[in-house]
């Protein structure tokens, strides 16, 4: 079982990992953008409840709560973009609840790593678990006002997307060059070329996040 888990770890990363790149140099709003948007999505959602069972399986506390975090990024950023009903209402809620029980995870496991050495929470001490933590209250916080408001603007709405999704291929990007830099030839390693996908992900996230805040006119697609 195990086996099958991994096999569909590693093809779900491949295809999000493609599908991610490609969406960044697709015209947006484009036909194509949206059904590699889509294969992006899926693929990412597989790669991280898989990645969850693993994790628990290998007492790997962070990934768990990591590849939750993917799958919650990914659904909150699908339901921002999509018309409002009962359903994505009822779901909304539901994400909300799960980015809650994140935040006191990575709170738990901060307050553990403080007091043991990282080698007892497989190698991760206490400011991997601050840094995801933070990032899931901010997120949390931009839920709150989304339940509390009634309409966001385009603008708001586009750039809640646009992060969240950016900021999962990132994070599936560092885990498989950073975290898995043992897996490259050593020449890539040494020279650094290892970190240019990880970079590039990053600075695209900044880029079209400054665009959409100061582009003057917002038309949603």
């Amino acid at each position: 079982m195990s086996a099958i888990f991994l096999g569909l770890h590693i093809t779900a990363g491949i295809v999000g990992l493609i599908a991610g790149f490609t969406v960044i140099f697709l015209q947006k709003g484009s036909v194509t953008h949206k059904n590699t948007g889509w294969v992006f999505l899926l693929a990412m959602l597989v790669l991280g409840l898989t990645g969850s069972i693993i994790a628990y399986a290998k007492h790997i506390p962070l990934s768990m709560l990591n590849g939750m975090l993917l799958c919650y990024l990914l659904l909150t950023s699908l339901t921002t973009i999509r018309a409002a009903s009962s359903v994505s209402a009822l779901l909304n809620k539901a994400l909300f609840g799960l980015a809650a029980t994140l935040v006191a995870g990575y709170g738990y496991y901060f307050y553990l790593a403080i007091g043991v050495s990282p080698a007892k929470l497989a190698g991760f001490g206490p400011a991997a678990y601050a840094v995801f933590g933070v990032i899931t209250v901010y997120a949390l916080a931009e839920d709150i006002v989304v339940l509390c408001s009634e309409r966001l603007s385009s603008r708001m709405t586009l750039i809640r997307h646009l992060w969240r999704m950016l900021f999962v291929l990132f994070m599936a990007t560092a885990a498989v060059f950073l975290g898995q830099a043992k897996l490259f030839p050593a020449p890539l390693v040494q020279s650094g070329a290892i970190f240019v996908p990880v970079v590039f992900v990053l600075l695209s996230l900044f880029y079209w996040l400054f665009k959409v805040l100061f582009k003057k006119q917002i038309i949603k697609n």
